[in-house]
C-alpha cells in the first residue's frame, strides 16, 4: 500500500488542467497554445527539481487534412477508372501505399504535400546512479484534437454497433478505407488488361470505394468546423499524472532504474511527437532495456489498455505485459483490468511498437460508446472530469510501473 501523498494530489490535478486548458485553449498541434501547454509542465516538472530535456521535432498540424487527402483522391480515382485506368490504378495504390506506410511508421509519402512545422516533447527525468538497467518512458501528450460528426455520441455508436465476430471488420473504419483501395488499383489494372469487358465490376467498385469517401466527408467537416476541443480527459488527464507520478516515485524508485516523464506533442496529428523521439532515440535508448507507458484519456469510462495497437495492421502488446498487467487484477483489492482494441486511430504506443520496443497504454472507455465519454467533444471540459476515476487510474499507473520494475530487475538478476 503506498503511503498517503503529503500533499491534495485530486485538487493539484484538477488545477493543473483547468489551468492548461485556460492558459491554452487551442492547442492544435504545432500551435502556440500546444507550445504553452508544453511549457507549464515544464514548470512541474521544475518545482519536483527533475532533470529536463527538450526534444524538438517537425510535424503536420492536422491529421483530418492529411486523411481528407488521401482518401479524397482515392475517391476521386475511383470516378475516372472508368475512362482513365492507369491514371486511376497509379491514385489507387499510391493512396492506398503511403497510408499503409505511414501507419505502419516506415515512411511519410502524401502527408509531405503539407508543410512541417516545429514542435516539442519535455522530458522530466528521475536519472538513475550510475548505468541504468531498466529506462522507463511515461508518456502523456499536451496536444487537443479537433471536433466534428463522426464524435457525435451516436455516429460514435453507429461506427461500434457490429457485435459479432463476423463484422468485426466494421470496426477497422480506417484498415477498410486503406486495403480497399489497394483492392480498387487491382480492378484498375484488370481494366487496363481487359476493357469493356469488365463494366460488370463497377457497381462493386463504386461498393469497395465507400469507405474511402464516407472517411473523406468526414474528415471534410473537421475540417470545415475548425474546431479544436478542451482535452481535459485527452489527454490532459495524462499529462497530469506525469507529475504526481514523478512525485511518487522520486523517494522510492530503485537506484539503477531511470524514469522519464514525456509529455509529447503532436499525438492528435498522428502520434507525430512520439515517433520522431523513437526515432531519434533508437541509437541510445535499447530496445532491451527500454519499456514505454502511455496514459491517454485516464478518466470517463472504465480503465483498460490498448491491444492491439495499429491503425491498419494490429500490432500486438507483448505478451509479458499483459501478463504483468493481468497479475495486477489478481491482487487483492486491485481492479482488473482488460484488453481493448480501438475502432479507429491509436496511442503514441503504436509508434512505440512499430519501432520494436516494448510498450502498454493505459486509457478509459465507456463501455457502450467504445470510446471515453465526451471523447473530441466540446463537453472535453475539466468541468465533466469524473475525478475519483482519474486518481485511481493514476494509482493503477503507478502499480503498473512498480510491476514493470520488479519483472525486469527480477529477470537481471537471473
Amino acid at each position: 500500500m503506498r503511503k498517503k501523498a503529503a500533499f491534495n494530489e485530486e485538487k493539484y490535478v484538477l488545477d493543473l488542467i483547468t489551468r492548461i486548458v485556460h492558459e491554452a485553449p487551442r492547442r492544435q498541434p504545432t500551435s502556440p497554445d500546444e507550445l504553452k501547454a508544453s511549457q507549464i509542465v515544464e514548470e512541474e516538472f521544475r518545482k519536483l527539481s527533475l532533470q529536463i530535456r527538450e526534444h524538438k521535432f517537425r510535424f503536420n498540424d492536422n491529421l483530418y487534412a492529411n486523411l481528407a487527402l488521401h482518401f479524397g483522391l482515392g475517391s476521386s480515382a475511383t470516378m475516372i477508372s472508368g475512362i482513365l485506368p492507369a491514371l486511376a490504378m497509379a491514385i489507387h495504390a499510391s493512396v492506398g501505399l503511403s497510408y499503409l506506410l505511414e501507419s505502419t511508421r516506415k515512411a511519410y509519402l502524401l502527408r509531405k504535400i503539407f508543410p512541417f512545422k516545429q514542435s516539442r516533447n519535455i522530458m522530466g527525468i528521475l536519472p538513475a546512479k550510475g548505468p541504468a538497467v531498466l529506462r522507463i518512458v511515461v508518456l502523456a501528450h499536451v496536444d487537443a484534437a479537433f471536433t466534428g460528426l463522426m464524435f457525435k455520441e451516436s455516429v460514435v455508436k453507429l461506427m461500434n454497433s457490429a457485435d459479432s465476430q463476423s463484422m468485426a471488420f466494421l470496426h477497422r473504419g480506417l484498415a477498410l478505407a486503406t486495403w480497399t483501395q489497394l483492392s480498387l488499383a487491382g480492378f484498375d489494372a484488370l481494366r487496363i488488361l481487359f476493357g469493356p469487358l469488365t463494366l460488370p465490376l463497377r457497381p462493386l467498385e463504386y461498393f469497395l470505394n465507400l469507405p474511402a469517401l464516407i472517411t473523406f466527408a468526414l474528415n471534410l467537416d473537421l475540417l470545415a468546423r475548425n474546431k479544436i476541443v478542451p482535452g481535459a480527459n485527452d489527454d490532459l488527464s495524462g499529462v497530469a499524472a506525469l507529475p504526481v507520478l514523478a512525485e511518487r516515485f522520486a523517494g522510492k524508485k530503485p537506484e539503477n532504474v531511470e524514469i522519464i516523464f514525456t509529455a509529447t506533442g503532436c499525438e492528435e496529428a498522428s502520434l507525430g511527437g512520439c515517433d520522431s523521439l523513437v526515432r531519434d532515440m533508437e541509437g541510445t535508448w535499447s530496445r532491451k532495456d527500454t519499456v514505454f507507458v502511455a496514459l491517454d484519456c485516464l478518466t470517463n469510462g472504465k480503465l483498460y489498455y490498448l491491444h492491439p495497437e495499429g491503425e491498419v495492421v494490429p500490432t500486438p502488446v507483448p505478451s509479458w505485459l499483459r501478463d504483468t498487467i493481468s497479475r495486477l487484477g489478481e491482487k487483492d483489492g486491485i481492479e482488473k483490468v482488460e484488453p481493448f482494441q480501438p475502432p479507429v486511430g491509436g496511442s503514441d504506443i503504436a509508434a512505440v511498437l512499430a519501432r520494436g520496443y516494448d510498450g502498454v497504454c493505459l486509457t478509459c472507455v465507456q463501455e457502450d460508446l467504445g470510446s471515453p465519454r465526451y471523447y473530441h467533444l466540446p463537453t472535453d471540459s475539466p468541468e465533466n472530469l469524473d475525478m475519483n476515476r482519474l486518481m485511481q487510474s493514476i494509482d493503477f499507473a503507478e502499480r503498473l510501473i512498480e510491476g514493470i520494475i520488479d519483472y525486469r530487475l527480477e529477470g537481471n538478476k537471473s
